[in-house]
């Protein structure tokens, strides 16, 4: 299969600052342009106080760090900074109405085609930190217009996140997957708090029309597998059987289409 460009977002298993797994995906594919926005320690949802955001809007790549400013969101806007032509004003308009990123904080650069496959893998870290902490509230936001969807919780941000980029590239086909198992005495990356995760990507999955790979049980890398491989971050020959995995389903899901 060749794609002409992919682009994906997520944490450090994603990421090229860490694992490269994302990157890995696209070789497969034969992808003619690739971004990867993923960074190390990212988060799904924004960091948040209560119900105040404080994650700030910024299109600086964090260098793996896990700070207020490494979420999904601020990815997403640097896909649209990608996407926008070289000088012009990151705009995009969901439900009829215009948004736009200042453009003292950054302005296009025009270096990406329209993705025709948008790859989002995310979610590990939510947890890590009291501001970040998962819950699935999908009930109480899923409904919501794209306007009042703060970002600060897991379904919240990924609803935010999916419908910006179907306003962007409407022909894109999206893919969200859900979290790999962990073998870590982190309390957030437990089964418990993985089994919330995938339950709440599905669900957005399901409410927005794209393709979700579920990786949490199909790519094989289960606790015990993971208890010898990495325990949270695939060593080489499962870098590989996961990359396989994903491009997998990918593939078998665009040939359907």
């Amino acid at each position: 299969m060749n794609i002409r460009c992919f682009c994906c977002m997520g944490d450090s298993i994603t990421s090229d600052q860490v694992s490269g797994i994302g990157t890995m995906v696209a070789h497969r594919l034969n992808a003619q342009e690739v971004l990867n926005a993923a960074c190390g320690y990212a988060t799904c949802s924004d960091w948040h106080e209560g119900d105040r955001n404080i994650t700030p809007v910024t299109l600086i790549e964090p260098p793996n760090t896990n700070t207020a400013d490494n979420v999904l969101s601020n990815q997403v806007r640097r896909v649209l900074q990608a996407l926008t032509p070289k000088g012009s004003i990151i705009r995009w308009t969901v439900d009829g109405i215009e948004y736009a990123i200042p453009a003292e904080i950054g302005i296009g650069t025009g270096t990406l085609s329209t993705p025709d496959v948008i790859y989002i893998a995310i979610s590990s870290n939510d947890g890590n930190q009291p501001e970040n902490a998962p819950a699935d509230d999908f009930a109480a936001v899923c409904e919501l217009p794209y306007a009042d969807l703060t970002r600060t919780s897991m379904a919240s941000a990924l609803l935010w996140a999916v419908r910006t980029l179907q306003a962007v590239c409407p022909n894109a086909a999206i893919f969200l997957a859900t979290p790999l198992q962990t073998c870590t005495p982190q309390e957030w990356m437990d089964e418990s708090h993985g089994l919330l995760k995938r339950r709440v990507i599905q669900k957005v999955a399901q409410k927005t029309g794209v393709h979700c790979i579920d990786s949490f049980y199909g790519s094989g890398f289960d606790r015990s597998v993971a208890r010898f491989h990495g325990e949270v971050h695939p060593d080489e020959e499962w870098k590989i059987r996961i990359a396989d995995f994903v491009t997998k389903e990918i593939e078998s899901t665009l040939y359907k289409e």
